[in-house]
């Protein structure tokens, strides 16, 4: 910009040079950029602070999770001693608990695995390349909340279009939109909910409220809170229809 490299290549480029001559007047490009070098460099630098704290997560995650493995009988028995419940009632938190993090594990897996091969599928009747490489990426992606089978059929649209292929690039961005991405927030609390049981409603609210109180992890946080609760609320309902029939 500052040196008239962009004025320069307008200009050798008769069709286009009116558009730039426009843009000059109606814009102060120099300032507009520099303020564009600015915010990108505030956000790179965001970007990588929260990636270094991201990877000493991961890093205390790890650490601490060996030992939770190696000591999980000490760690269970001391947690049971501590509850202030009924021996059966334990139990039954104990095995809820255990339940509600194998359907959200393994909801997740299946709404991740469904996701790949519609995303697969639509490459494949496209004509794209490597349509099986790329519903087992999309897959790998739709497990991590933070992006998801976008990062692949999103690109993908965007070639087709600049290859000339509106026809296929929209067919493409209404699958992955509305199929793909939609398919989502249907299968995950049929999946969960029927395993936790719990309401579809239920379900939902719990792992949107958990994504947003806990992050990515609130997929499983969150029903977790929920069901953990709705057992609690049980348990204290029928002690005090006991205490009241005594």
């Amino acid at each position: 910009m500052a040196d008239g490299e962009i004025q320069r290549l307008l200009e050798t480029h008769p069709g286009i040079a009116p558009i730039g001559r426009w843009i000059d007047q109606q814009v102060d490009l120099p300032s507009m950029m520099a303020s564009l070098a600015t915010w990108l460099s505030n956000a790179g630098a965001t970007f990588v602070k929260g990636s270094m704290l991201q990877v000493a997560e991961v890093f205390l995650t790890f650490y601490m999770l060996f030992y939770f493995l190696r000591d999980r009988t000490a760690v269970a028995r001391l947690s049971r001693d501590w509850m202030p419940l009924e021996s059966i009632d334990t139990e039954r938190l104990f095995q809820r608990v255990f339940d509600t993090v194998h359907a959200t594990v393994y909801g997740t897996l299946a709404v991740a695995a469904v996701q790949g091969s519609l995303g697969g599928l639509m490459f494949w009747i496209l004509g794209l390349s490597t349509p099986l490489l790329w519903g087992v990426v999309m897959s790998l992606l739709s497990v991590v909340p933070v992006l998801g089978s976008f990062i692949v059929w999103i690109p993908a649209a965007v070639l087709l279009a600049l290859d000339g292929d509106w026809g296929k690039a929209l067919i493409l961005t209404g699958w992955g939109g509305i199929v793909v991405g939609g398919i989502d927030n249907v299968l995950r609390p049929m999946f969960v909910g029927n395993q936790l049981r719990l309401h579809t409603i239920p379900a939902f609210i719990s792992m949107l409220g958990g994504l947003a109180l806990f992050g990515p992890p609130g997929f499983i946080l969150g029903p977790l809170a929920v069901t953990v609760t709705l057992l609690l609320v049980e348990i204290w309902a029928v002690g005090e229809r006991s205490g009241s029939h005594k």
